[in-house]
């Protein structure tokens, strides 16, 4: 007989539900965190997720809670919410006895943070390849798989970047719940490259209020957004970290042939949902993200050491 595997999703927005929706689907035990009206729609009607692209609709049954008691034991703890919204939980994490908690924040910044609240043997590290928009109960979303994984997967890693069996039990259970998944040794340089990324894409966003129709239609907008990501990934590996995943190195390619290919993947559903529906619910964050990014290349010396 198998055991099923119990997970709290921390955080009941967009990524969230999709996480929640998915694996509560494909048989894992989901509790979600949620509070407001969001409590009240999982209450009385579950995660109801939508596929942005198919029009597929999905609705499970979950479990949900407004607050995380200290013996309130998950196999999996993921917490989905923004990096604004980190250090007032970390302070209820930290009581919870729960032995595996997955961050899944935007963090450039490194793990202190984390290792000082809960401990360095309970943190696992991931961001997802997928995003999505919640209007009245209802989480369109999109995943990224196939094509989409040459620009970014669902990933997870351990901070010491060992394979460790919990890592393995995680990707199996998001593999099995519709997601595809890989594992990075260095969490850290991934997520600093992530932000030096999306931080570049936001500002061109944000030069036509998060509109990527209108983007793609910018060939110069698209050609300062290249050299801004470059110009960003200089810095870091300055500053002694590498760009991860490596195939991210393709932000390199001529800008003649980038700027196009961009156009063309501004101009599809697949870039509203997994980049401008995030911009426009998370402008404080993105602030913050560039204020944090700023400070790390700005350092004169190795920001390991």
């Amino acid at each position: 007989m198998s055991v099923v595997t119990r997970v709290l999703i921390y955080g009941s927005g967009a990524i969230g539900s999709i996480f929640g929706g998915k694996l509560a689907i494909s048989g894992v035990d989901v509790t979600m965190l949620a509070r407001g009206n969001r409590l009240k729609e999982l209450k009385e009607n579950g995660v109801i997720i939508e596929n942005a692209i198919s029009g597929t609709r999905e609705q499970v049954e979950v479990s949900v809670i407004t607050e995380l008691k200290e013996d309130d034991i998950y196999d999996y703890i993921i917490v989905t919410v923004q990096n604004t919204q980190i250090d007032n939980i970390l302070p209820i994490l930290s009581k919870n006895k729960s032995l595996n908690i997955v961050f899944v924040v935007n963090n450039p910044w490194g793990y202190k943070k984390y290792i000082d609240s809960v401990g360095y043997d309970r943190i696992l590290i991931g961001f997802p390849s997928a995003g999505g928009e919640r209007n009245n109960g209802i989480v369109k979303y999109y995943i990224g798989k196939g094509f989409a994984k040459i620009f970014q997967s669902t990933t997870f890693g351990e901070i010491s970047g060992k394979k460790t069996k919990r890592l393995v039990e995680l990707i199996h259970i998001f593999r099995k719940a519709g997601f595809s998944p890989s594992t990075n040794s260095n969490m850290n340089d991934w997520q600093k490259t992530h932000v030096a990324i999306v931080v570049s894409i936001g500002e061109a966003l944000y030069k036509f209020d998060s509109n990527n129709y209108k983007l793609a239609k910018s060939p110069e907008t698209l050609r300062i957004m290249i050299t801004s990501i470059r110009e960003r990934f200089e810095l870091l590996k300055q500053r002694g970290a590498s760009i991860n995943p490596w195939k991210l190195n393709f932000f390199y390619l001529p800008t003649f042939l980038l700027a196009p290919i961009f156009s063309i993947v501004m101009n599809t559903k697949i870039a509203e949902f997994s980049m401008a529906k995030h911009t426009i619910v998370a402008k404080e964050e993105m602030l913050v993200l560039e204020k944090l990014l700023l400070e790390i290349l700005s350092k004169k010396e190795n920001i390991y050491t």
